[in-house]
Order: C-alpha cells, then sequence, then structure tokens
C-alpha cells in the first residue's frame, strides 16, 4: 500500500522528491503508456527553456518578441492617450482601445497578444516613466494599454470596503501586520517565495510601480515544456494529474471541485492541439481556506512535485522593473516569485489584471468554464466595477492558520 498525504508542504522538498522518484524509476514498475489519444511530444513556440532564452535576441519594439522596449515616440503616444481619455470624464470601467487611442501602437499591442497565445506565451512591455505619474494616471495608462491586448478584465474580488462590487485590480504587495495577529497570509501577500502556479483567467498581467531593495523576480516556464518532459520519463504522471483531483474552495465557502489539472484538447480545424495545466499547490497545503476532503495519494503529491521541480528546470528567472508590464498565457505558463526584501524607501507593489482577448482566446475546457464565467461573465457580477488606487488586500488575502 502507499501512503496518504493529508497535506503537501506548501514549499516543495527536492531531496524528498528526488528520492520518491528514483525510487520509482529503478523498480521498473512505471506504466509507460499515455491517456488515450494524449502527444508523446508537442512541438511549438511555446515549448522553450530559460537557459536558452537570451532577452537581448527577444527585444524589440513591435510586439513580435517578448521583450517590447518602447521608444520614445511610443511613450508620447501612450502619454497623449492619457490626456485623451482625462478629457473625456468618464470612470475607469470604461478604458478600451476606443477611449484610450494608440493608433501607432495598437498594432504592435496586437502582436503581443498573438505572441500570448500562439508564440512564446509571455510578453513584458519596458519603459512606463512610472514617476512622471501619479497613482490613478498610472492606474490609467496600465488598464489602457493592456485594453488593447486583453480587452474584457475579470473581476478579482467581490467586495470593496465593505460593500458588493467587482474589483478588478489587485494590489500586491507585503499586506502583513507588523505587530502579527492569528491570521496566515496568502505567500503572495508577504515577501516570501511563491511556488509554481497558475492564476485565474486567460491572461495575467502586472505593472511594477515600485521595486524592493532586492529580490522579487518574476519566474515562468512552459508549462508544454514540462509536459514534454512528464511523457518522456514518469508519463504515469500525466496521467494521475488528467484524473480529477478533490480541490478545496479557495474561499471560506468549504465548496469541494472535482477537476483534473492537466487537460487535453485535441487538433480541430480552428485550433492545434493543445495541454492546459491549472493548479496551485497552496489548495493541496495547510495555507488552503479549507482542508483537503481526503488525503492526497503518493501519486498525487509526486505528480505536484514534478510540476514544481521540472518548471525549474526549465524556467528563465527575468526581474521586474520599474515601469515594466508584464503579459503572461495563463494556459500555457506557470509562474513563480522569489523571495525579496523591502525597506522604507524601497517597496515593492505591483498591480494585476486578469484579462481576456476573445479574439485570440484559447478554448476554454468545460469543467473550468465556472470558474472563467465567475470572473468575466456580466451575469457573475457582484456590483460596480472598482479600481482601488492604492495598496488595498483582497478580502482572501488571509486564511486561518490550520494545524
Amino acid at each position: 500500500m502507499h501512503p496518504d498525504y493529508a497535506n503537501v508542504s506548501y514549499y516543495p522538498n527536492y531531496e524528498e522528491y528526488a528520492a520518491r522518484n528514483n525510487n520509482r524509476l529503478d523498480d521498473g514498475s512505471i506504466d509507460q503508456t499515455l491517456p488515450p489519444g494524449f502527444p508523446r511530444l508537442l512541438n511549438s513556440k511555446m515549448v522553450w527553456e530559460g537557459e536558452s532564452f537570451s532577452p537581448h535576441e527577444h527585444t524589440s519594439s513591435d510586439g513580435t518578441e517578448c521583450i517590447l522596449e518602447l521608444n520614445g515616440s511610443q511613450v508620447a503616444e501612450i502619454d497623449a492617450a492619457l490626456k485623451h481619455f482625462q478629457a473625456l470624464k468618464r470612470p475607469l470601467s470604461e478604458l478600451s482601445p476606443s477611449t484610450f487611442p494608440l493608433q501607432l501602437l495598437h498594432p504592435n499591442l496586437r502582436s503581443v497578444s498573438e505572441n500570448l497565445h500562439k508564440g512564446y506565451g509571455f510578453t513584458f512591455i519596458r519603459g512606463v516613466p512610472v514617476d512622471k505619474y501619479n497613482a490613478e494616471e498610472n492606474m490609467i495608462i496600465y488598464v489602457g494599454i493592456s485594453s488593447h491586448i486583453g480587452c474584457v478584465r475579470g473581476r478579482q474580488d467581490k467586495s470593496f470596503e465593505g460593500n458588493p462590487a467587482d474589483v478588478m485590480v489587485a494590489h500586491i504587495a507585503d499586506f502583513r501586520h507588523p505587530e502579527g495577529d492569528d491570521k496566515m497570509v496568502i505567500p503572495a501577500y508577504t515577501d516570501g517565495e511563491v511556488p509554481f502556479h497558475t492564476d485565474l483567467g486567460n491572461i495575467v498581467s502586472l505593472f511594477t510601480l515600485s521595486e524592493p531593495v532586492t529580490g522579487g523576480e518574476t519566474v515562468l516556464a512552459s508549462s508544454w515544456r514540462v509536459y514534454n518532459e512528464l511523457a518522456r520519463t514518469r508519463p504515469d504522471l500525466i496521467r494521475v494529474l488528467a484524473n480529477e483531483w478533490d480541490i478545496p474552495s479557495a474561499s471560506k465557502d468549504a465548496v469541494v471541485r472535482r477537476l483534473p489539472l492537466l487537460f487535453y484538447q485535441p487538433p480541430h480545424d480552428a485550433a492545434p492541439e493543445r495541454i492546459i495545466i491549472q493548479f496551485s499547490r497552496r489548495s493541496f497545503s495547510k495555507l488552503s481556506a479549507n482542508p483537503l476532503s481526503k488525503p492526497l495519494t503518493e501519486a498525487q503529491r509526486d505528480a505536484l512535485d514534478a510540476l514544481h521541480f521540472l518548471a525549474k528546470k526549465f524556467q528563465v528567472s527575468i526581474p521586474l522593473k520599474k515601469g515594466d508590464m508584464q503579459f503572461i498565457n495563463n494556459l500555457s505558463i506557470v509562474h513563480a516569485r522569489s523571495s525579496y526584501v523591502d525597506d522604507s524607501t524601497h517597496r515593492r507593489h505591483l498591480l494585476r489584471l486578469w484579462l481576456w482577448d476573445p479574439e485570440n482566446s484559447w478554448e476554454i475546457p468545460n469543467q473550468l468554464r465556472h470558474r472563467w464565467d465567475s470572473l468575466y461573465d456580466p451575469a457573475s457580477s457582484h456590483g460596480p466595477q472598482v479600481f482601488p488606487l492604492h495598496p488595498t488586500a483582497r478580502s482572501m488575502a488571509t486564511v486561518q492558520n490550520r494545524t
């Protein structure tokens, strides 16, 4: 019999994982068959390794590469679009390509969307002079630029200042109380390391308003490269990931969802074959808002660890500089974050959007549609759209410390 695990550690242990993996490889009992129809190898620009990624070779000003370095005329056009929107005196919820016009930059931003959905799966836009603007102006610039990449924004919280609302922008910073309390803050809202995971939504975007003293790099890995390595070395874990898992709710409603962590979409006339990985290690750890309904199996624990350590093997680590915007395809990229250090004058502070580009969007697996509707469907609205200008923790940013 294999042991059961009530929880996994939020921070995976490589020595433990390697020992279990080597034992499984040595005993010769691994079933080498993949689930029916699943590919042995994915071939695409989506398959890449961090050690072969050169920022210099992947930088352009037209949006076709992974780094779009804004030039002087593009920055000037962004400034003009800001002034145009301010003159309209409309709420931020009405930011769109028509109210934030970027005639010259728009084709480049559409190329960014193409790269996210059909290319490498991630793009950084660099060169926004954030110190030139106040909080509201930076918010307008961020939401305005991003609307040309993904025109539909997802709600990230359902209340603001105690009232029902659609909170469209999240602030990512260290929200811990200096005096401490009986709650454990979700790691994303601390200065700690965040292991590999996916968020909700099609496109996950960040905008760097200020940097820490050190650390806080964004870390990305190709889910497709991870899949290829699993198919080569541990196809049994692909079967485990493609089976349904009992996943506790991230909120306090105690609902358990039964979902695979890996989805395969066969090719058809409108799209090539794709794999989609969606997971958060936190859901299966003591940092989850709710306990597991049943313990994980050893195979499930191995699968979670394999996702993390293979992503780490193929990762690219990119410092987020002030004024950087990051856009990743949340369906093809897993991401993580290194720990960081703030001080009284240097505090890591990011804005986050969950975006959807209907023109280029991938098909969403049926089992994920309910979660996606909760983000993007107008029928799921909780109230007026809110774009908090100053750091405010999400209503779900803390969980009770379970033992």
